[in-house]
């Protein structure tokens, strides 16, 4: 049995812990607010960088906090990706359209095809089992590259190989959140996938959602 010196250590650890995440969260998150009131006015893209990496390094705080208050981390990753989007769209930027990258899941493959999309796209039949086939022709009608990955080990091997200057990610909130971390110097745009029949299995996208981000990174294709 535990002595109630060791108890009260305990406790007064958890709650050091728990002050310092609460008072870091602030002190990031005041800062951010600062920075993009500046950033309203100027327009500097040093400055959204600032704030990318500033709502990083704010993330793990996050995690914990929505831990201790019993948060579920699905919705705290969704409002991470959608911050994250805010400020890239405000950056404005624009690519020729063989700059920009596609990444989405395999899962969006349907389930029983034989035809390996992973390697190459264009192996779709376009059926219309799944929504690879009108993926393959926003490909065609913007000249976007698309690169279909099984894990993060071959979505990074797809960024690395393509090197593309901005992303438009497909994905589940949690590989979304991992991959925008992951990728510091590049853009990336996430979309949270429709999962109607469960995670990792005959997933879909917003179609109209992927062409809207296409076209903000670009001018229209």
């Amino acid at each position: 049995m535990r002595s109630k010196s060791s108890v009260l250590y305990n406790f007064l650890i958890g709650f050091v812990i728990l002050l310092f995440s609460i008072i870091t969260i602030i002190l990031i998150f005041t800062v951010i607010g600062f920075l993009y009131l500046v950033y309203r006015r100027k327009n500097n893209k040093a400055l959204n960088k600032a704030l990318l990496l500033l709502i990083d390094m704010a993330y793990p705080f996050l995690e914990i906090l929505g831990d201790i208050l019993g948060l579920k981390k699905e919705k705290i990753q969704q409002s991470f990706t959608n911050v994250n989007n805010f400020l890239v769209r405000l950056r404005k930027n624009k690519y020729l359209p063989e700059e920009l990258l596609i990444l989405m899941p395999h899962c969006i493959q349907f389930n029983e095809c034989k035809f390996k999309v992973t390697n190459d796209i264009d192996n779709c039949r376009r059926c219309g089992k799944c929504q690879v086939g009108e993926l393959v022709k926003l490909k065609e009608k913007y000249g976007v590259k698309i690169a279909i990955a099984t894990g993060g080990t071959l979505a990074r091997k797809a960024v690395m190989d393509t090197k593309p200057k901005a992303i438009i990610a497909i994905a589940c909130e949690r590989d979304l959140t991992s991959g925008i971390l992951d990728v510091k110097k590049i853009p990336v745009y996430g979309i949270i996938n429709i999962r109607p029949y469960g995670p990792c299995f005959n997933t879909k996208v917003d179609l109209d959602e992927v062409e809207k981000a296409i076209i903000n990174f670009t001018n229209g294709g």
